[in-house]
């Protein structure tokens, strides 16, 4: 018997078995999916809390989380780093809500605005490079003494057959296991490029109805994108294809005929409100984490504790 079951192994899942770990849990994580195929390593996974409600918890969950990844951009092999990244805006007042979860930000000098904004602002990140860091992240767990198995599903009941407590990170998964009809997908579309030989910083561009960005990784550039609600087509859409391209060279003239190595889609899991809380079970303790949006990578430490305090309880 184990003290908990995971179910689901994303990264908000490997996350929180880790945190459950290191406070002195035995862990199983149970997934359909290998890590690689879940959306979480679709995505860009540079620290933004983008498509999460609501702000308030939002913000302290992101905050423990950017504190958690820069301990982990010193650690050698975990696929995390500090990165650059320029926000722009088309209003000279943007809504920096989320600013008191960093340590610092500056604003560019209008001066130096690229060229139709009214505003931007300069900070450091964590950003996570997918490829090394999921695998980094189950490496971990299982090197502690952690249990991973594959299999999918069909009701929570089956892993309280294992354990007394039991922590679902099954992302969009959750509507059918939990009915919850709350849950959507916004669809993601992005490409990965070649690397240009010049310094590029990430961007981030979100005054259009079609967000973009530019997150450079250690052999590629991850471009920008889509966000789809209610479309769950996981075929690569040429057109959107096509917008990513013209929209980054306007932006990033470096990129111009960047030559794309591979095109991915995923459908991010977004709810009106995060949904952490627990759920009293006929059979032991069952607490819900899923519901992430585009920002699981932004949250998944800072959910992860709140998890933890939960089970405790």
């Amino acid at each position: 018997m184990s003290d908990v079951v995971v179910v689901g192994s994303g990264v908000v899942g490997l996350v929180t078995a880790l945190e459950l770990q290191q406070r002195g849990c035995h862990v199983e994580v149970w997934s359909r999916d290998e890590p690689a195929d879940t959306v979480s390593a679709v995505a860009g996974a540079i620290w933004y809390p983008f498509l999460a409600e609501p702000r308030e918890r939002v913000l302290g969950w992101s905050a423990v989380t950017y504190r958690r990844l820069a301990e982990l951009a010193l650690e050698p092999g975990s696929g995390v780093r500090m990165q650059s990244v320029v926000e722009v805006f088309a209003t000279a007042t943007p809504d920096l809500w989320w600013a008191a979860a960093v340590p610092a930000f500056e604003r560019v000098p209008r001066e130096q605005l690229p060229r139709g904004y009214a505003a931007a602002i300069r900070l450091d990140v964590p950003m996570c490079d997918t490829p090394v860091h999921l695998p980094w992240l189950r490496a971990r767990f299982l090197a502690h003494g952690g249990r991973w198995l594959r299999r999918a599903l069909t009701s929570l009941d089956e892993p309280f057959a294992r354990a007394p407590k039991v922590v679902n990170c099954t992302g969009l998964g959750a509507a059918e296991l939990c009915g919850d009809r709350e849950l959507q997908p916004v669809r993601g579309q992005v490409l990965l490029v070649e690397r240009p030989t010049e310094r590029i910083d990430a961007l981030i561009d979100g005054s259009q109805p079609r967000p973009f960005y530019v997150i450079p990784r250690g052999s590629d550039v991850v471009l920008g994108g889509s966000a789809q609600s209610g479309d769950r087509r996981l075929d690569v859409d040429a057109t959107d294809s096509a917008a990513i391209l013209a929209g980054i060279g306007e932006r990033c003239p470096a990129l111009r005929g960047a030559s794309v190595r591979q095109v991915k889609v995923g459908l991010r899991p977004y709810r009106s409100s995060v949904r952490v809380e627990a759920e009293l079970h006929a059979r032991g303790r069952l607490v819900h984490n899923y519901g992430h949006g585009g920002a699981g990578y932004t949250l998944a430490w800072g959910c992860a504790a709140e998890v933890a305090s939960l089970l405790a309880d």
